[in-house]
């Protein structure tokens, strides 16, 4: 009975620990022009670098027995590798909080019929092949 007892005690530690290892991606995004850049011509070509890491651990293979001649548990600890990112959202206007503008599979989108004089904001959202989606920051240049 104390096998038991200890068996089921030990999987409530394990699953309570494995929670408090979770911890939220980081996401380190790169646009490739620099924020305040002066653009010429009505046009431009955005382009961004997303890299997305996963810096919880997570349990695999969690095994509980018990018999006659012992008890234990066996866990096996493993990182999560690099999410990989299936498309991007591409937000763009002349408003600090600039609206959807276009969807990508692509880390880069051409953007034409600029307005001259004018400061537009554009921001990424990455989104995973499971849905999840990472906000990046807001970046922003100017056209003459």
């Amino acid at each position: 009975m104390e096998r038991v007892f200890f068996a089921v005690l030990f999987t409530i530690f394990i699953v309570a620990a494995a929670g408090t290892l979770y911890q939220e991606p980081q996401v380190i995004f790169a646009s490739h022009l620099q924020d305040g850049t002066l653009v010429y011509g009505g046009s431009v070509m955005l382009s961004w670098d997303v890299v997305v890491r996963n810096n919880s651990i997570i349990l695999s293979n969690l095994d509980i027995w018990v018999s006659n001649r012992d008890s234990g548990a066996r866990v096996g600890l493993e990182s999560s590798p690099l999410i990989e990112i299936a498309s991007y959202n591409l937000y763009l206007g002349t408003s600090s909080t600039p609206k959807l503008y276009a969807s990508t599979g692509s880390n880069s989108y051409f953007v034409d019929r600029l307005s001259n004089d004018t400061v537009y904001y554009w921001q990424i959202v990455a989104i995973d092949k499971n849905g999840n989606r990472y906000y990046g920051p807001i970046w922003y240049f100017e056209t003459r």
